[in-house]
């Protein structure tokens, strides 16, 4: 019974362009938290513009890799 509840007749095989842009943004988000934290930890001089641009990419970047990956699981 659960074999047949398997089958799915419309199984559509995730878009490889959306995964691989996935993992990019992932791993370009996480290093500009990286580069903000860095920044912040041993910074000499406060620039708020360098924060806000850091935390700006890295929002954006890591809901896109969230929302893509929630797409190619098909969620």
């Amino acid at each position: 019974m659960l074999f047949l509840y398997l089958q799915i007749d419309d199984f559509q095989v995730p878009s490889i362009t959306i995964w691989v842009l996935a993992w990019i943004f992932l791993f370009i988000g996480f290093f500009s938290l990286a580069i903000l934290i860095v920044y912040t930890r041993y910074g000499r001089e406060l620039s708020i513009k360098l924060s806000i641009i850091s935390i700006s990419i890295a929002a954006i970047l890591l809901g896109f890799a969230f929302h893509f990956f929630l797409i190619t699981f098909g969620i």
